[in-house]
């Protein structure tokens, strides 16, 4: 046997820690369990390039996130649902909204979450503007934890329901230019780039957007924060899309309890429109998620019950 194909060979001890990954991917029901162990196996093989952590509401961290690593991407809730902390890749991102300060659910795992890697970028999706203060949040809860090599944003469609038109922000989401501000985000990332933004100061507000919104009121339940009308049919969704697990169907009706992580999962992806916010719903008839994401992909995402609908 020569010494090439030796090199090549996978040793028993290997093959079964490989089929135990496997296996265990295979029970959680998708691969992102295998993503924990980014390691290949056998001589000459590399570390997985790249991983993204994700947490989305609308689907638009997750198209970011897809974009830029296909499928080896792990959703944040449901990493903090299973307890899996350890990630370590060449390339480590994370993707989420902004809406307020730095996501909790993303503090939560990040407080937890043990990353290695020789580079990590972060992307903070926005739909109206990003302040100087976005960033700088984000680098605070990293601090310690990791070196953050690339922070950018990308704008999107802008999904407050309290304030926006969701009928006129689609129409007009073209102008966006999202999968070329992608394109160019990949650029830098695939090339290592160092940069971290910094936004301008932005104007101060005027009248009635003075003062505190909906999302900054770190006090907020899933009860406060939203109503259900009588259009609720029970049919379970926001059970599903909800990464806090707030919602129940109690008697056919959808029913609201816990703290809020405020990323309006539930009532954009409500098919009644059932769900509508407290604070106020500019156009209680039109609703929004990402094109490029199914109402599936948000619910394996989020879910914290590991039961999925069908749809």
């Amino acid at each position: 046997m020569s010494n090439t194909r030796n090199n090549n060979i996978i040793t028993r001890r290997s093959a079964l820690k490989l089929l135990g990954l496997t296996t265990a991917a295979l029970a959680a029901g998708g691969t992102s369990a295998m993503l924990e162990s980014c390691t290949a196996h056998g001589p000459g093989k590399k570390k997985n390039n790249r991983i993204v952590l994700y947490f989305t509401g609308t689907g638009n961290s997750l198209y970011v996130a897809k974009s830029l690593a296909g499928d080896n991407i792990v959703s944040i809730p449901a990493a903090l649902r299973d307890k899996r902390y350890n990630y370590e890749a060449d390339e480590i991102g994370l993707v989420y909204p902004k809406y307020g300060p730095v996501p909790q659910i993303v503090q939560d795992f990040l407080a937890k979450a043990r990353l290695k890697c020789n580079y990590f970028f972060a992307l903070i999706t926005y739909g109206h503007n990003l302040k100087p203060k976005d960033p700088a949040n984000l680098l605070k809860v990293l601090e310690g934890k990791v070196k953050v090599d690339y922070l950018n944003g990308v704008h999107m469609v802008d999904n407050r329901l309290y304030k926006c038109d969701m009928a006129q922000n689609i129409k007009q989401s073209g102008s966006l230019n999202v999968d070329a501000a992608i394109a160019a985000i990949k650029k830098d990332i695939d090339k290592s780039k160092h940069y971290i933004v910094e936004p301008p100061t932005p104007e101060p507000s005027k009248g009635k957007d003075q003062g505190k919104k909906p999302h900054d009121k770190p006090e907020a339940t899933a009860q406060t924060m939203f109503e259900i009308t009588e259009a609720c049919i029970g049919c379970g969704i926001c059970v599903q899309v909800c990464p806090r697990g707030d919602y129940k169907v109690v008697d056919d009706v959808a029913v609201a309890q816990g703290p809020c992580e405020r990323c309006l999962a539930c009532a954009q992806n409500c098919p009644q429109l059932a769900i509508t916010p407290v604070a106020g719903d500019v156009n209680p008839k039109a609703r929004y998620r990402n094109p490029n994401v199914s109402l599936r992909e948000i619910e394996r995402s989020n879910c914290q019950s590991l039961i999925v609908s069908p749809i």
